[in-house]
């Protein structure tokens, strides 16, 4: 009887979980259904449309990206530098050069300053023989600057260095044109203000604000124009040194008896200057070397005629 009651019950919770999966299946199925058909946004289209928009944006970071790498880095509002540095045997020829060349260019010459010097150190005198250098500041149209160096490289010159520099100014450029757009809409507004304006106290701080707006938009259009005048015309720094001998052109490369050839020739050169101003020194001390000795001699005199009245 036991048996039976058992049986009976195994059977019971064998249909129960029977019923249970079924339920469960058709649940899921329902579900899985229902997330397939029931929103036409949604489901396995969504998911490939999803697919299909993240392919055409990553598609679009990479063209971005590789246009982004095939374009200049650098902007469209650009200023160029450029100094050079020269030495010559000849300061009258080779300054002329220059300035023929800047001339047949189109450019300006904005600064310039000449001195001399000797080459021992000392400070040059009449005298001595005095060498000459010069520096210059010129103002290059930027279309011709490339023409214009490559003339330079014609010129019976020793070049010491070159720099070519640029500095990008898109931004603030960009930026100072937007202030300055902000600036005219705010003066056509005040105008309008001002010729609507009744009150004596409202025309007063319309004018003051106006002013001010004006001061400030004509600033902004001189950085402008300074900006347009430093891209049109690229500065030149160009110096010009006056030697006694170019030092073997100061080829790079140099062996290394070639160094010590050169290091000998060198101290040769500074030796005899080195004479050179030691003997005009000479020359300029020979009144106090005379002073000295004459004080020397009264002395050394003074003192035997002591000695012999003391002997006396």
């Amino acid at each position: 009887m036991m048996r039976k009651w058992l049986g009976f019950i195994l059977f019971f919770f064998l249909i129960l979980s029977g019923c249970a999966g079924d339920d469960n299946g058709n649940d899921m199925s329902d579900a899985s259904n229902a997330s397939d058909t029931s929103e036409p946004g949604q489901g396995v289209g969504y998911k490939n449309e999803m697919s299909e928009d993240m392919a055409i944006e990553e598609e679009a970071e990479d063209g971005a990206v590789s246009d982004s790498q095939g374009e200049q880095l650098i902007g469209d509002k650009v200023i160029r530098r450029v100094q050079l540095e020269y030495e010559t045997l000849d300061f009258q020829k080779t300054t002329q050069y220059v300035l023929d060349t800047v001339s047949d260019y189109d450019g300006y010459i904005e600064y310039s300053d000449e001195s001399s010097y000797s080459p021992s150190g000392i400070a040059p005198r009449e005298e001595s023989r005095q060498y000459r250098q010069i520096n210059y500041l010129f103002r290059i149209p930027t279309d011709s600057l490339d023409g214009f160096l490559k003339d330079l490289k014609g010129m019976d010159a020793y070049k010491l260095s070159e720099h070519v520099g640029t500095e990008d100014i898109t931004q603030t450029y960009r930026d100072t044109e937007s202030r300055l757009n902000v600036l005219l809409n705010k003066e056509t507004r005040l105008n309008e203000l001002l010729e609507q304006a009744e009150s004596i106290e409202a025309i007063l701080q319309i004018e003051n604000s106006l002013s001010e707006t004006i001061a400030e938009r004509e600033e902004l259009q001189s950085r402008l124009d300074t900006f347009d005048d430093l891209m049109d015309y690229t500065e030149v720094h160009l110096s010009v040194v006056e030697r006694p001998r170019i030092t073997n052109n100061r080829s790079d490369g140099l062996s290394f008896w070639e160094r010590i050839s050169e290091a000998f020739v060198n101290s040769f050169y500074a030796f005899y200057y080195f004479i050179q101003d030691a003997f005009i020194w000479l020359i300029y001390a020979i009144p106090f070397i005379l002073i000295t000795v004459a004080l020397i001699g009264v002395g050394f005199y003074i003192r035997k005629k002591i000695i012999k009245k003391r002997e006396k």
